[in-house]
């Protein structure tokens, strides 16, 4: 009978560190039964240093289980449970349990039902408790006790699972126990094979397969094991074919059903998810729901097509149902890839709160679990901050991938995770460009994903150094390869369409394959990372109404609104809130760089201390600089430069949407409302009490330009609209009192329409503004 114990951090502890010398005692005279072949592991054990700590009991199933595997060709013992015996686990009717550990003695409260409870009492009644029991951590992280409790005098003696059940409930360690020494039949060594497989021990399971091959007509199970290894080996024509040949051994349906699995997943990786999705959707009419095992398994390779094929909508409901039977089943950790590929599409579909706690969940159970996906699940974290342009973050779920590797000793991993790692340094400004360079030339590309990886940051360098043909063709590879992270495909594809539009191409063809991507998989927080070299795509999309909702999100997200008002005054809003910049130079600064646009630090310092040559200058210009930069920079995301120097130039970060009344000016307005609404901006004089000669030259510039469009939009109106005609004199007049041409035309104006008082009040108007410059 089993019973689950509830722990406290203490107990637990104990616990593990109980499991832990069991299992050293058990390794070390695993080594000395092998050595001394000849000596029972019994008597050797009393001889082990350490040994003599365990109880009788514990040191007896210890000596036994190593007589049982010392001749195995190599391999330990993974000792994942432990046997007290009678003396050293005692359990009351009330369910308490007290055992032994290498700490001391605990005792501990179980999870306890009522049919339980009715077992212990008839045990201690009947046999006086329990006769001892094993103590094991489950794959979800809890600590239970397999109880012995005996049997009753007159209970029948049930009769024991056939090894065909055994098989198809997933109980592999009683299939691999009951067929060791068996008589050989085909049949035993297929079930005997798969079940060594299944159970880790995979060179005898590679032993016992080819062996079986031998044989004139093997079980269609000694195919599955080729096929199931094969695949570890990321060999899928190998792994198809060794499937593709099980079923043609006629081979029972828990077996079929299995090979259709491993065939489906073979024809995924060659690239033909279309040929496997057929596969997939009759193995699931066919199995039933009564085979949760046969069925969880299949659900789980039907979401990998369905993700293969971008149908994200029935991998989620595949992969749910998949993870509602794993749990029924209570083997979590089946469902870890799982959880990592829902987590995945929450990312992109925008949630990326819940992606993130879902994935800090499969995170610790492969802690628990010392599971070899800990480096996958710490990679996606990685790279939802990456993307998130949270780089601290990103990079310490990175050092992460590099241990769980370590742990493991594999490097699969290896490419991405330098290349990530690259990227946030770099954006970091921890790497200057020539390092990031080198250190993307450096990486070893030997998957599939890998090239990938190594062409998304070849294109990234290529566009950074405005070679657009280069990332284009680099770029191109992404879409078209196997990407082990979608990031990469989406923003790439990004980038495609950035560059297909600005060499010509229509926005609306040029965005068509973002815009799928977009559609299919998701990926808007995966776009705002590359936002400050894409942006005017973005927007450029959303004027048009090109690309619906996501568009307009993007838009608005990526660009923060800077509005400068520099006429009558000098204000500045952020997306509406009002902005303080510190130093008066800081804010001459950034009025020179919304109307000239990039300069050199040379011609800022000439334009903002009118050509002098202090040395002292130069101090002044960064801290100018920084004012700016400082006011700019909490409102962009981290890592990004509100005033970049790119080039031997400063100029304003891509990111910020620019507005500012004396541009609007500056760009002559073309229809009437355009025009009425820009002279209605006019508050005054450009920069009033700045006095450098830019400025001066500038406000003269403006107030020309004004009364320009004043005198362009009354003649356009004069002839329908003589009132408005009139008022828009009057702006110039206001610009200028002693310009007497506006206030001559707007008298005009007004007498043409009807309007003499109006008309003899401008009149006087100009009259008073003469008299009060001649004094």
């Amino acid at each position: 009978m089993r019973l689950t114990l509830l722990t406290d951090p203490d107990t637990q502890a104990a616990l593990a560190a109980t499991r832990t010398l069991v299992g050293q005692v058990a390794n070390r005279l695993l080594v000395l039964a092998r050595q001394q072949p000849g000596v029972p592991a019994d008597t050797l054990a009393a001889t082990l240093d350490g040994a003599a700590a365990l109880p009788h009991g514990t040191r007896r199933a210890v000596a036994a289980e190593v007589e049982r595997a010392r001749h195995w060709s190599r391999g330990g013992l993974k000792t994942q449970s432990y046997w007290l015996d009678a003396r050293s686990l005692r359990v009351t009717p009330a369910g308490q349990v007290s055992l032994w550990t290498v700490r001391g003695r605990v005792t501990l409260p179980t999870r306890l039902g009522n049919y339980q409870r009715h077992l212990l009492a008839q045990a201690a009644q009947t046999q006086g408790g329990a006769r001892g029991g094993q103590i094991t951590l489950s794959r979800a992280g809890e600590w239970y006790v397999r109880l012995n409790l005996g049997r009753a005098p007159a209970a029948p003696e049930p009769a024991p699972p056939s090894t065909d059940l055994l098989e198809r409930q997933g109980h592999f360690e009683r299939v691999e126990r009951r067929l060791r020494g068996a008589r050989p039949t085909p049949h035993t060594q297929g079930q005997w094979a798969l079940a060594l497989l299944q159970t880790g021990q995979t060179d005898r399971a590679e032993l016992q397969l080819l062996t079986a091959l031998g044989h004139p007509t093997p079980d269609a199970r000694i195919y599955l094991g080729l096929s199931l290894l094969a695949g570890t080996r990321r060999d899928p024509q190998a792994r198809l074919a060794q499937a593709e040949r099980g079923l043609a051994a006629r081979p029972d349906e828990f077996t079929r059903w299995w090979l259709r699995c491993s065939q489906a997943r073979a024809l995924v990786e060659l690239g033909r998810a279309g040929a496997a999705q057929p596969i997939m959707a009759a193995l699931l009419r066919e199995v039933p729901p009564s085979e949760l095992r046969s069925r969880a398994r299949a659900l789980y390779f039907a979401q990998g097509v369905s993700a293969a094929l971008d149908d994200f909508a029935a991998q989620d409901r595949q992969a749910r149902e998949a993870l509602r039977l794993f749990d029924l089943l209570g083997i979590g950790s089946e469902g870890l890839s799982l959880r990592l590929d829902l987590a995945y599409r929450l990312y992109f579909r925008g949630r990326a709160d819940e992606a993130l706690t879902m994935t800090a969940e499969v995170i610790a159970m492969t802690a628990r679990l010392d599971d070899p996906r800990a480096g996958v699940a710490h990679l996606i974290c990685a790279e939802m901050h990456l993307l998130g342009e949270q780089f601290e973050q990103a990079l310490s779920h990175l050092e992460q991938v590099h241990a769980a590797q370590q742990r493991h000793a594999s490097d699969r991993l290896d490419v991405p995770a330098r290349a990530f790692s690259a990227e946030c340094l770099w954006r970091l400004g921890r790497l200057d460009w020539a390092d990031f360079e080198r250190r993307i030339e450096a990486l070893h590309p030997t998957q599939d994903f890998d090239h990938v990886t190594r062409a998304f940051y070849t294109g990234l360098l290529a566009f950074e150094a405005g070679q657009l043909e280069a990332a284009r063709a680099a770029f191109e590879q992404v879409v078209a390869g196997v990407a082990l992270l979608d990031g990469f495909r989406l923003r790439a594809s990004a980038f495609l369409a950035y560059g297909r539009w600005a060499a010509g191409e229509d926005l609306d063809s040029a965005s068509a394959d973002l815009r799928r991507a977009l559609e299919h998989v998701g990926g808007e927080l995966a776009l705002t990372i590359d936002a400050g070299r894409l942006a005017p795509l973005y927007a450029a999309c959303a004027e048009r109404g090109i690309g619906g909702r996501s568009a307009e999100r993007l838009a608005r997200h990526l660009r923060p609104t800077l509005n400068v008002q520099t006429l009558g005054g000098f204000a500045v809003t952020l997306n509406g809130q009002p902005l303080h910049i510190r130093l008066t130079k800081a804010r001459e600064l950034l009025a020179y760089l919304l109307l000239h646009g990039p300069a050199s630090r040379d011609t800022l310092m000439t334009a903002l201390w009118n050509g002098e040559a202090r040395r002292e200058l130069g101090s002044y210009f960064k801290q100018a600089l920084h004012a700016l930069r400082a006011a700019l920079r909490p409102h962009l995301p981290a890592g990004a430069d509100p005033v970049p120097h790119v080039g031997g130039l400063y100029r304003l970060s891509e990111r910020l949407n620019v507005q500012c009344d004396a541009l609007a000016l500056m760009e002559r307005p073309q229809s009437a409302d355009q025009m009425l609404a820009t002279l209605d901006r006019y508050a005054g004089p450009f920069l009033p009490g700045t006095d450098t000669e830019w400025v001066s030259q500038q406000r003269e510039t403006l107030e020309a330009q004004a009364q320009s469009l004043a005198m362009t939009l009354g003649a356009q109106l004069q002839a329908t609209k003589p009132g408005q005609a009139a008022r828009a004199y009057l702006h110039g007049a206001r610009i200028n009192p002693l310009f007497e041409s506006a206030w001559q035309a707007a008298a005009a104006a007004y007498e043409q329409a009807g309007q003499p008082y109006l008309a003899r009040h401008a009149r006087e108007g100009y009259a008073r503004a003469l008299r009060q410059e001649l004094g």
